[in-house]
């Protein structure tokens, strides 16, 4: 293994600025005027006036796009952004929504950066207004590694959500699902940087704006002005700040069509509610709880359905291990599982149940080496940010001796499983009983017993449960699989334990927590006990999960014997391995779908009020919470935490659409 070295962190880039919240410098470009005036060299220009940057915030974007006037009354309102900068606009926005926010309202703000500071520069750059404080310092303490992509960032204490989009703009809008109420253009002069309004920028920009939308921006150049003219905007010349002698405004004249956006071909439309509306979600795991969350954020209180009790099913084990998935390659699928291990190491680090104790991947076989290598290529992905040490150094770093590389995720970790789902459910409506059918009526959807008694009603139901997903008439086309999990739970009171941090392999194998080593777990598609076969705790499969590990480790971890505990339960699984996040239509509108005539783009279904989270497999408590975060979104009409792609890798539909292109739909549908 030549090629390893015994550390391969990626490097930082050299920069002048301060470092970041890991104490890494990564802005090349920047430098500082008089101490504390953001410059680019890149760009040559600063980031903001040198007269009075908040000053000039508030002239152009905050009055020019007549705020707070026009969140008035408003359950949602959506800013849009180029250039995120410093964050001053966020802040400065940020600061007025608190003021004169509307009762219970939502703030969403979607900003795009190509080249994003580090929290410790937008905090130096933020120092110089102390009436901002407070909000800079939340930003701060809350602003994202400089990782491409979408990052979902939660101020829940004032009712804003800021995605902050890191790459080129003209990539990242023609991908954002959103309603842009108004939108501030920040970016470097158009003379010094002519990529962030060119012709497919603002072609996006009118995209995503809804008809009577506004824009401000601090130019008044004659190719913007055109541009954003030809893209749907009516748009005017006013004073500018300053020594700038003229702005440009803007509003999205309202005869312009909007284009059906593509997705609705390749994916079931979620029907959109108001907050007002009545959710029930089926399942009290973690896909339920994510659920809870994601609602209650929205000031919405959805009602939860659970027979067995919190946590009784997949959800339930006492430790998760938290840690990425190792894609290869690049698709929309590996982009969803990257995004939703950075949200959710994100929103467990909140938590008191969350023990960052570091998963170190051991790579056994050349095949894996080269498959981390691969991931290590591309930059979303979490493995890039991972070290890749050789076996002397994965030894130090797991305290125990091993022999064969590893690739370490400081940041994955073990979750207190109970004490995760409890914070996150804690105070939100529970009917213990199990929900064994839907009925349709008049007035919504029914939920029943098996008794056919009527349990509750709701505008929307979320199915959450598993397996049991499959149950339903709406899902019984879902190709869900079970499969058996058993987790041995090994004692070792009273003994030294030397292991730093977790260890994975196909298994994995935990530090000691309150006495107990964690080994787990069996992965079993047939059923092979018979009887019992969803919980049946078994020595057969304690001694599987003991032979599974890697020989280094086979003398660390004593045979099983009568002292060995354990849990299992069933998994539900999908084909591709990919969880289901989305719209459910039943059986007879998929088939009346696929009867029409179907363009190349898919059929085009009808919009659903079931909607499912699960086959979740081994990772349900990776992907839980962005997915949740997701059909949340969907659900409210509002701005996507993820690109379109990636969000529609979970449509379960597209396992019909897959049956009907390759001439299978009817044994598919039954």
């Amino acid at each position: 293994m030549s090629r390893l070295t015994k550390s391969t962190r990626p490097k930082a880039d050299r920069a002048r600025g301060p470092p970041d919240k890991e104490g890494l410098a990564i802005s090349q470009n920047l430098s500082w005027q008089d101490g504390s005036l953001p410059f680019s060299e890149r760009f040559g220009d600063v980031y903001f006036s040198a007269e009075d940057g908040l000053a000039e915030t508030r002239h152009v974007f905050l009055a020019g796009n007549g705020l707070p006037e026009a969140w008035a009354g408003r359950e949602t309102f959506t800013i849009g952004e180029t250039g995120f900068g410093t964050g001053l606009n966020f802040c400065a926005v940020a600061d007025l929504w608190r003021r004169t926010r509307p009762t219970g309202a939502l703030l969403h703000y979607v900003s795009i950066e190509g080249f994003p500071l580090s929290a410790g520069e937008c905090r130096r750059a933020l120092e110089r207004w102390p009436e901002i404080g407070e909000v800079a310092g939340a930003l701060a303490e809350r602003y994202p590694d400089p990782v491409p992509g979408l990052h979902r960032i939660h101020f829940e204490e004032w009712g804003i959500v800021l995605t902050l989009a890191i790459g080129e703009a003209g990539d990242l809008l023609s991908k954002l699902k959103a309603r842009i109420d108004a939108w501030f253009l920040d970016g470097f002069a158009p003379s010094r940087n002519p990529e962030m309004w060119r012709e497919e920028v603002l072609t996006g920009i009118g995209r995503l704006t809804v008809a009577g939308g506004t824009l401000a921006t601090f130019t008044s150049a004659g190719a913007v002005r055109r541009g954003l003219a030809a893209a749907g905007f009516e748009v005017t010349k006013m004073p500018g700040f300053g020594r700038k002698r003229e702005m440009s405004v803007a509003r999205k004249q309202e005869n312009v069509p909007d284009e059906r956006p593509e997705f609705a071909r390749l994916a079931a439309p979620v029907a959109e509610r108001g907050r007002n509306a009545r959710i029930a979600i089926v399942g009290g795991g973690i896909a339920g709880a994510s659920l809870v969350r994601a609602f209650r954020r929205r000031g919405v209180t959805p009602e939860l359905y659970d027979g067995g009790g919190i946590g009784s099913g997949a959800s339930g084990n006492p430790l998760a291990l938290v840690m990425p998935r190792m894609d290869a390659g690049d698709s929309p699928a590996a982009r969803f599982h990257a995004a939703a291990y950075r949200y959710a190491i994100e929103q467990y680090g909140r938590s008191e149940a969350w023990d960052p104790v570091g998963v170190l991947v051991m790579l056994e076989q050349e095949a894996s080496l080269v498959r981390a290598e691969k991931a290590r290529g591309h930059d979303w992905n979490p493995a890039a940010r991972a070290e890749l040490l050789d076996a002397r150094t994965a030894s130090d770093v797991a305290g125990v001796e091993l022999n064969c590389p590893g690739l370490f995720h400081a940041d994955a970790g073990l979750l207190g499983t109970e004490k995760l789902l409890r914070e996150w459910i804690d105070g939100a409506p529970c009917v213990g009983r199990c929900v064994a059918g839907l009925a349709r009526t008049g007035s919504g959807l029914r939920l029943l017993d098996d008794h056919g008694d009527v349990l509750g009603e709701a505008d929307t139901v979320i199915l959450a449960a598993g397996i049991g997903n499959g149950s339903f008439s709406a899902g019984d086309w879902l190709p869900l699989a079970p499969v058996r999990g058993q987790l041995s739970m090994v004692p070792a009171l009273g003994q030294d334990d030397p292991l730093r941090c977790a260890l994975s392999w196909g298994g994995y194998l935990s530090p000691v927590r309150d006495g107990i080593r964690f080994l787990g777990a069996t992965h079993d598609p047939v059923n092979r006990i018979g009887p019992g076969w969803d919980d049946a705790v078994t020595y057969e499969d304690h001694r599987r999960n003991h032979s599974n590990l890697p020989p280094c480790l086979a003398d660390f971890v004593a045979t099983p014997d009568a002292a060995w505990t354990g849990r299992a339960r069933l998994r539900a699984v999908t084909p591709d391995r990919v969880p289901l996040f989305g719209a459910l239509p039943d059986g007879v509108d998929l088939r009346s779908a696929f009867a029409k005539p179907v363009p190349r783009g898919g059929p085009l279904l009808p919009a659903s009020d079931i909607l499912v989270l699960g086959g979740l497999g081994s990772r349900g408590f990776v992907t839980a919470p962005l997915a949740a975060e997701l059909l949340a979104a969907r659900l409210f009409g509002e701005v996507w935490p993820l690109e379109m792609a990636a969000g529609l890798a979970g449509d379960p539909a597209r396992f019909a659409v897959r049956a009907f292109r390759q001439g299978r739909l009817d044994a598919f549908l039954g």
